[in-house]
């Protein structure tokens, strides 16, 4: 999820949990333990490394045994500072929720977090939320600061700290729900074409819950669309790719296995020279739903090259100064309620 959402959500367990006892620096320090597990994207800046980033970033800093681990690190360290004011537990419990917040909220978008290292490196990712979502974040603030603008010894204040954990509670239960609808009915379309296929992934463009993408592959197509909730077509439109997954034969590495875990089985290749193999790993779907061509519908992807060190992986990712991103905007607007 995005920083924001992270830190309204430690702000709203920093209130409950130890606001009474030292006002709004609990907040502040909320604010902190929801956004802490993202430590790593700061140290992962430098590494100058792109497969290092993806196998570092929601890996230890995210997992469940470092948040019940850390939270007493942490829980110590804010008991002495604060003079022994509120007892550890207390302290410890404020932690432990702050961050597990943060590694569930992300376990919820189709990017997934290794939950369970080091037991496994796993990703868990149940694809039921986009990884900025207004509709989560915006009621969960505005509940918040409606909160705060009553006196901590106000009855009220608790009350609308209490709407806000019952509505974004609330709305992630409906999006299980809109998944379970959206995945039944991508089911049904690719039955209904003949479309064979060995896994399926379903989850919600970006900024919305209601305009989801779908991706069905087995060992030779990767089939790829996008399906709204509110959309009047009942038809949903595949795009084929053809996997070629023999190229993998003399690009064999580490790097690739890595590349390939990465992406849970949604990539197709094709290769650029002798040296240089491109990857596109598709789970977050197509960032222009009226492009086909690889370079064109998928935001970035990937290229692995031969050399006399190894094998190296470079992201290719688009130049954002050139992104005109109202038309972006317009785009998936018109996707979403025009179709």
């Amino acid at each position: 999820m995005d920083p924001l959402t992270h830190i309204i959500a430690g702000a709203t367990i920093g209130e409950l949990v130890i606001g009474k006892k030292i006002g709004n620096k609990a907040l502040i320090l909320g604010a902190i333990a929801g956004d802490f597990p993202d430590i790593d994207v700061i140290l992962t800046t430098y590494l100058h490394d792109d497969l290092k980033e993806i196998m570092f970033h929601r890996s230890y800093t995210h997992a469940l045994l470092t948040d019940v681990l850390m939270a007493g690190v942490m829980g110590l360290i804010t008991y002495f500072s604060f003079r022994k004011k509120i007892e550890f537990k207390w302290w410890y419990l404020f932690w432990v929720l702050g961050m597990l917040s943060h590694s569930l909220l992300d376990s919820f978008t189709i990017y997934g977090t290794q939950l369970l290292l080091p037991f496994t490196n796993y990703r868990v990712g149940f694809n039921n939320l986009s990884i900025i979502d207004p509709l989560y974040t915006l009621p969960f603030l505005g509940l918040l600061i409606m909160a705060l603008r009553f006196k901590r010894d106000d009855p009220k204040r608790r009350t609308w700290i209490m709407r806000a954990v019952y509505v974004s509670t609330a709305y992630l239960c409906l999006t299980f729900g809109a998944k379970y609808y959206v995945h039944q009915k991508f089911t049904e379309e690719l039955e209904a074409q003949h479309i064979s296929y060995n896994n399926l992934s379903t989850s919600p463009t970006i900024f919305n819950n209601i305009l989801w993408t779908g991706i069905a592959f087995n060992d030779t197509t990767l089939i790829i669309g996008e399906y709204a909730i509110l959309q009047k077509h009942p038809i949903i439109e595949f795009v084929k790719y053809e996997r070629d997954l023999q190229l993998e034969e003399s690009f064999r590495s580490k790097e690739l296995e890595t590349m390939k875990w990465f992406s849970q089985g949604m990539y197709f290749l094709e290769q650029k020279d002798a040296n240089t193999l491109k990857m596109f790993i598709v789970k977050f779907g197509r960032s222009d739903f009226e492009k086909t061509k690889p370079e064109e519908a998928f935001i970035f992807y990937f290229e692995l090259t031969k050399g006399e060190h190894g094998m190296t992986v470079k992201a290719i990712k688009p130049d954002l100064s050139k992104l005109d991103f109202k038309e972006a905007l317009g785009r998936l607007w018109n996707r979403i309620v025009n179709y």
